[in-house]
């Protein structure tokens, strides 16, 4: 027998709350990819112990987040991705997106734009 798949209550919020963000108490709000607001309640994190490995794949991250905020800052690079994210199936107008994934991927366009052929220092962060 098939399980029923139960569907997730929808709410029509204030409008001075459509664009709420964020930690209030408990609950996480954010918005969604499709303009939806959703609340989760927040994780207690405050007794997990990282492993090396967890704590430089979260470094990694913190530096592709970086490397997306810069790249789409500049007139060119946020070109470069817009026209990526046209082309793209899931993020379609989200340049930062797509600046987070180039990098993800080993591609560091702000550094070919401002320092060309040099390599990179050992240990660079954006």
């Amino acid at each position: 027998m098939a399980r029923k798949r139960r569907k997730a209550p929808k709410i029509k919020l204030h409008p001075m709350f459509l664009w709420i963000r964020g930690k209030m108490g408990k609950i996480v709000y954010r918005l969604t990819r499709n303009g939806n607001v959703s609340a989760y309640p927040a994780p207690d994190m405050s007794k997990v112990q990282w492993s090396p490995a967890q704590k430089a794949h979260r470094q990694f991250w913190r530096e592709c987040a970086a490397y997306a905020k810069r790249a789409v800052r500049d007139p060119e690079l946020r070109q470069f991705y817009m026209e990526m994210a046209a082309k793209s199936k899931g993020s379609k107008g989200r340049p930062y997106d797509m600046a987070v994934s180039d990098y993800h991927h080993g591609n560091d366009m702000l550094w070919i734009k401002l320092h060309g052929d040099q390599q990179k220092p050992e240990g660079w962060r954006w």
